[in-house]
């Protein structure tokens, strides 16, 4: 006896593991959309543009790197002492530093520039990171969905194969028309058809879901999460529409755009710069040094910085007007999403109270009709047909709701968990 308790214990652990194993196996649509996150080129693009943005605001209030000034002055080039350097008094090696020094608040507004651009990826990163959700979740309901049409429609096969195997049955013993045998036949052909078209479509699906999860693209998905209400209510989807990350970015673009604007207002003050210079003479001569101050003359702005500024100014106006033009197409988009949602619903109502149990109801009779001796089998197979077919169609309208769903789920960001 405990070498039998052993063995079953040994036995109950091994299936567990058998199936908790094959558990861990299914992807989920929240794993799928975790493993999308980790492993998105297009993320890790938008992180390396932060991480340059962050490199370019560290430095863009600094002065300017010096220049070194190298060459020979006062060179003699015709006479007696033409290209010689240590005759003439005024002939001279130089040697010195020069350091361009932009004006205090062009240094500042470079800094607002930077910070502006900062803004910008962190705002796009954040949009992609939705976007990539969005396109994960709408990916794994379309493999989701397309499977569930293939299993309705393995069933229909199965059962107009039961019914092919009783009619040839029924064939040889006289009791059925070859007429019946041949439609049953005709039925199956096109069922089985159908099932080639879905493989078809769910190897697509799949690879459009691979794009986004490369590992278990292609195993078993778990459980769909629950459409059947919104992720939120409609009064707080259209009120967080505001927080938007794609709106967002357009607003950082707007303040992006009038940095430029500061930026370009700085011109009209003058810049300066300072020149240290050794120069060296022949030995018969005393060396020298120069200092050497130098300043921006603006004169004529209006020709010139004003006209660029208008130019930044314009620039504003373009970057606000697409930004209005993105609000009312985020909230067209919003509201297109809520439509599709609802329309979903009503569907699936109508298809729980009505199409499906009155086609059920059909099949039923048909068959009753058959088996009485007054109806049909291609009756029968045609309101099988008709009953699947009723099936997909509510199928088809879950993933409606569902791609719905999605759009509606990933619309703004989550809030940050304590």
């Amino acid at each position: 006896m405990p070498f039998v308790f052993s063995s079953r214990f040994t036995f109950l652990v091994l299936l567990a593991t058998v199936a908790g194993g094959a558990t861990a196996q299914q992807l989920s649509l929240d794993d799928a959309i975790r493993a999308a996150e980790s492993d998105s080129p297009r993320l890790a693009a938008r992180r390396q543009a932060i991480g340059a943005a962050d490199e370019r605001a560290n430095r863009a209030g600094a002065l300017p790197d010096p220049k070194l000034r190298v060459g020979i002055e006062n060179l003699p080039v015709s006479g007696s002492d033409s290209f010689r350097w240590d005759t003439d008094p005024q002939t001279m090696r130089r040697i010195g530093v020069v350091q361009e020094v932009p004006n205090g608040d062009k240094r500042k507004a470079r800094e607002q520039r930077a910070a502006a651009e900062r803004e910008l990826e962190s705002a796009s990163l954040a949009a992609s990171r939705l976007m990539i959700r969005r396109e994960t979740a709408t990916a794994w309901f379309d493999v989701y969905y397309a499977e569930r049409v293939k299993g309705e429609l393995e069933r229909l096969a199965r059962e107009i194969e039961l019914q092919r195997d009783a009619v040839l049955s029924a064939v040889r013993n006289g009791k059925a028309t070859t007429a019946e045998a041949y439609a049953v036949g005709v039925a199956l052909e096109n069922v089985r058809d159908r099932l080639i078209t879905q493989d078809r479509a769910i190897a697509k699906a799949r690879a459009q879901l691979a794009a986004y999860v490369r590992e278990g693209a292609g195993g078993t998905l778990g459980a769909a999460p629950d459409t059947t209400r919104l992720p939120q209510s409609r009064e707080q989807l259209i009120h967080d529409l505001h927080t938007h990350p794609e709106l967002a970015s357009y607003e950082e673009r707007v303040r992006l755009a009038q940095s430029e604007v500061n930026l370009e207002r700085t011109t009209k003050t003058p810049d300066w710069s300072v020149e240290v210079l050794y120069g060296q003479r022949s030995p018969n001569f005393s060396n020298m040094v120069s200092l050497m101050f130098s300043i921006d003359l603006p004169l004529a702005a209006a020709q010139r910085q004003d006209r660029d500024i208008a130019a930044r100014l314009a620039e504003v106006e373009q970057a606000q007007a697409v930004m209005e033009e993105a609000s009312r197409m985020h909230q067209a988009e919003l509201q297109a999403s809520l439509a599709d949602w609802d329309a979903a619903v009503a569907r699936l109502a109508r298809y729980e109270a009505q199409a499906l149990p009155l086609a059920r109801e059909r099949t039923d009779a048909t068959l009753t009709a058959y088996r009485n001796g007054t109806g049909t089998l291609p009756a029968v197979i045609e309101a099988r047909r008709a009953e699947t077919e009723t099936r997909l169609s509510q199928i088809g309208a879950e993933a409606e709701r569902a791609r719905a769903w999605a759009q509606l789920a990933y619309l703004v960001p989550e809030e940050p968990k304590q």
